[in-house]
């Protein structure tokens, strides 16, 4: 294992992870922001079951990013590092464009991310979740 990282370090690496995550959905890459999933990494979307691996990641973020052109922003609330873990509180926007065509659709929501010290030293996404705060129709 390498050595620990300053704790200035490790929050910086973490912004820059959380960056990169907003860029690449911004960017519609989805192999850029399926690159910052830890191999084993959970993503937990609204509404699907959870995508468990980066090959069931993978699937789910390149039809959603392929359907949709997105603007998403984050506003963290807090970060906690505790040793080799991080935890990410805060909310979201975002905002779906079908590529097809149509309206788009608006929301607003919570999430926490679970970020893992990889065992070359670096930080990936180890769980993601997030909820609209937008109630279902009906």
């Amino acid at each position: 294992m390498p050595e620990m990282m300053t704790p200035e370090a490790d929050t910086t690496a973490i912004d820059t992870i959380r960056d990169a995550h907003i860029a690449a959905l911004n960017a519609g890459d989805a192999q850029g922001w399926i690159s910052l999933f830890a191999p084993d990494g959970v993503q937990m979307p609204p509404h699907f079951p959870a995508n468990v691996g980066r090959e069931s990641i993978q699937g789910w973020s390149q039809g959603f990013l392929g359907y949709f052109h997105v603007t998403f922003a984050l506003d963290v609330a807090e970060v906690t590092i505790a040793g080799d873990w991080a935890f990410e509180r805060g909310a979201y926007t975002i905002q779906l464009t079908p590529k097809p065509g149509g309206g788009s659709m608006d929301d607003t929501g919570k999430y926490i991310t679970v970020y893992q010290r990889q065992t070359e030293g670096g930080w990936a996404i180890a769980r993601d979740i997030w909820n609209s705060d937008t109630p279902l129709p009906g």
